[in-house]
């Protein structure tokens, strides 16, 4: 779908040569395209109970380097060999299969193992935690290409109910706004290691865990956003999943209403937004300048409402138009300086408020309605006994402490490994950096 602005300033633009450093921007490669194509064809599926095991680990590796690889090469606008292979061995499924199965181990197993675990192998479950984030956030990357999305078929209404779950949890839930994630360029990392070691173990993983759910949720508007742009490469289902089943259109409106990526400090009335996940001062004469995270959920609205696609199949009645009308006296003349898209939805509004809308809308008014559950997740999580399967990972999975922990240790070095360390951004190397010394000091207790 052409957009106005996709030619805005086109008159103006000069094309310069420019050198990049080489084929891959002068960026250092992780993965080299061989070694990448075998990592790939040997990803595999695992079943909620296999988290955590050695084997487990070793493929969160290999994700890891992969998901890194993957952004550099998208970084430095290269060959995207990353994608290619997994969509040549047909993995994105894998990778979907992933993200539901750590999100199922996070909500039923993590409850019963967290007391039996804290304390004695804190940092095994803290990187299980921690993949969550590495797996969504390799598909953000991924689903940025159309033809990625059309590869995901029917498991995008896997993603799609994955999508409107962190967004019902970013609405209201945690308290986002109270955390700090990678927020610590004040203190050195042998200092906030000190502060972490007064907490309890069960407090720390308990910091760890919405930390990273913060980013999970962050993630899943970029991936919520791309599905719609490309909703007409979805099949039918999803389509009708992100309009009638979840309404996504209502779950986007309140992020431009009350962002939780934005926050005034109590104690000094400091505006801060959240920029590459840290929270950076704003003076503010700047606050209304549009960030990466608040384009978002307007590029979303845009494509939830002008798309033919969803057009087609959303029937507006009383409670939809009060929903959508909620975010028109946010489109003033500075954003739509920024995002000129908008002047389109701007006028729908006007249009809109005026309109007469039936009280309520039972979609097509057909009697008969088939819809395509969630498989993979109902698989992970139906008829399973969750304390019988923490006893068996208690025996099989969490069998050593941090200190003798040989998974730990290859873990540490791939955080410290220079390579990877390069591209990750500077406050990811700060936060690997003191995972290490909490390591390092756990294993001389």
């Amino acid at each position: 779908m052409s957009h106005q602005w996709e030619n805005a300033g086109q008159a103006k633009m000069k094309i310069v040569d420019q050198d990049v450093g080489g084929m891959y921007g002068g960026l250092p490669m992780v993965l080299d395209p061989s070694e990448a194509e075998r990592h790939v064809e040997q990803l595999r599926k695992f079943d909620v109970e296999e988290v955590g095991s050695s084997a487990y680990l070793k493929q969160h590796e290999v994700l890891e380097k992969l998901n890194v690889q993957a952004h550099q090469s998208a970084m430095s606008n290269s060959d995207e060999y990353v994608l290619e292979a997994m969509l040549t061995f047909e993995k994105v499924e894998v990778l979907v299969h992933d993200l539901m199965v750590i999100e199922a181990w996070k909500e039923k197993m993590y409850p019963e193992l967290l007391d039996r675990v804290a304390g004695r192998n804190t940092m095994r479950m803290y990187f299980i935690l921690y993949h969550e984030a590495t797996v969504v956030n390799f598909l953000e990357v991924f689903l940025y290409h159309r033809h990625v999305v059309e590869a995901l078929k029917d498991t995008s209404v896997e993603v799609i109910d994955y999508c409107a779950r962190k967004l019902v949890r970013l609405n209201g839930g945690y308290d986002f706004r109270a955390i700090e994630p990678a927020d610590r360029s004040d203190k050195g990392v042998k200092e906030v290691a000190d502060d972490l070691a007064k907490r309890t173990p069960k407090e720390e993983l308990a910091q760890h865990l919405t930390e990273i759910e913060f980013r999970v949720c962050i993630a899943a508007v970029s991936v919520g956003r791309m599905l719609c742009e490309h909703a007409d490469a979805l099949p039918l289902s999803a389509v009708s999943r992100i309009t009638d089943t979840h309404d996504l259109l209502v779950l986007f409106i309140p992020l431009i209403e009350n962002p939780p990526w934005t926050r005034r400090l109590p104690d000094t009335g400091k505006w801060q937004k959240l920029v590459e996940q840290k929270w950076t001062d704003v003076a503010p004469i700047d606050l209304l300048k549009v960030t990466k995270l608040e384009g978002q959920p307007w590029i979303a609205v845009y494509q939830l409402l002008a798309k033919e696609v969803f057009r087609e199949r959303y029937h507006l009645n009383s409670f939809r138009k009060g929903q959508v009308l909620r975010a028109r006296k946010f489109i003033n003349d500075v954003l739509l300086d920024q995002l000129p898209f908008l002047a389109d939805i701007q006028r729908y509004m006007d249009e809109l408020a005026v309109m007469d809308v039936p009280e309520s809308s039972n979609g097509n008014g057909s009697v008969f309605m088939l819809q395509q559950v969630s498989v993979q997740r109902e698989k992970l999580i139906k008829n399973r006994d969750w304390r019988a399967a923490a006893d068996r990972a208690m025996k099989e999975v969490f069998t050593m402490t941090d200190r003798d922990d040989m998974d730990l240790r290859r873990m540490a070095d791939l955080y410290a490994d220079d390579e990877v360390g390069e591209i990750l951004d500077p406050q990811q190397k700060s936060d690997k950096e003191l995972e290490d010394i909490l390591f390092n000091s756990s294993s001389k207790d």
